[in-house]
């Protein structure tokens, strides 16, 4: 008989990652107990360091963003994507100072995103483009508006540092939406709901072998999760501030707007994994933006026999 696994899962603090922060401290703090394996939460600084902990094996799980999982998929690593993180919830905020009333204002200002792997970069991308300028890197002589790569952790205080007034503002994921505008820095400008209903963004994704050997466990965690989102949909988010305040170790006021006005959906019936949806973004960031080096088949990427067993399981 086999051992229960051990899920290692890496991931930021971020409201994309509500479900997986909930669903951890609930097992600590609530006794709910896991039969089929032992779920241990690794909070980590940069998407960097989760790649890093994927391709090097201290971790074997992750909650990521999509394009990111298609470039690891695409650079050999072997994962599944499982499940959708959530829905949406990401925000568009313009720095209170930078003199930009409009889109033509963005026009020679510097616009930060969290990865060039990130949906926040690509609805950027296309909200730039639409009217006529052209997001493009520091190097890049043509860009209209220079995205840079920034730690979410830290954008807030670049703005704070940014003595020229250089940057515009940023796009990410909440709760640093939200601490911002709290602070007085920023004003928001959008959710990216907004620009796209419903879209994709963090993914669920697992070590191959993992689900090889451990089905039955696999099946108890990403049950977990459902659980959890369906929870946080149903309370409207209410029922979890407390332990959301504990995940973000952030201000409770900060943490109810973030997660109650971003827009953010962790509905179970939309977080299984759409293929369709998916191939748009491996497209356009392949095709438009020139991020994504490869077009994966994303069909070979993605599981979604779990999640929708779960959710089977559930409704019964």
């Amino acid at each position: 008989m086999k051992d229960n696994p051990y899920f290692r899962i890496g991931h930021l603090k971020i409201v994309d990652h509500l479900i997986l922060g909930i669903a951890g401290l609930q097992l600590k703090k609530n006794g709910i107990n896991l039969t089929r394996s032992t779920l241990e939460t690794f909070a980590m600084n940069s998407w960097n360091q989760v790649c890093d902990g994927l391709k090097e094996g201290d971790i074997n799980g992750a909650f990521i963003t999509a394009p990111l999982a298609m470039d690891l998929f695409a650079a050999g690593l072997d994962i599944r994507i499982l499940m959708f993180a959530h829905r949406s919830g990401s925000v568009i905020v313009k720095n209170k100072i930078s003199g930009t009333n409009n889109i033509a204002g963005f026009k020679g200002k510097t616009f930060l995103v969290p990865s060039e792997l990130s949906i926040q970069n690509m609805l950027l991308h296309k909200f730039l483009s639409s009217a006529g300028l052209k997001f493009g890197t520091h190097d890049d002589i043509k860009a209209d508006v220079v995205r840079e790569v920034a730690n979410p952790f830290l954008m807030t205080e670049m703005l704070l540092n940014d003595q020229d007034h250089d940057i515009a503002g940023f796009a990410v994921a909440e709760p640093f939406g939200s601490e911002a505008v709290q602070k007085g820095i920023v004003q928001k400008v959008f959710t990216s709901h907004s620009l796209w209903k419903d879209h994709p963004c963090c993914v669920f994704v697992l070590d191959v072998s993992l689900i090889n050997n451990y089905p039955e466990s696999v099946k108890e965690i990403v049950a977990l999760f459902i659980k959890t989102g369906q929870v946080i949909e149903e309370t409207g988010g209410d029922a979890v501030l407390p332990l959301a305040h504990l995940f973000f170790d952030q201000e409770k006021q900060v943490i109810r707007q973030a997660i109650l006005e971003s827009d953010i959906s962790f509905n179970p019936a939309l977080l299984v994994p759409d293929i369709e949806a998916l191939n748009i973004i491996r497209d356009y960031m392949t095709d438009s933006m020139g991020v994504l080096k490869k077009k994966i088949n994303v069909n070979s990427l993605v599981d979604r026999s779990f999640i929708l067993d779960a959710i089977s399981e559930t409704s019964h």
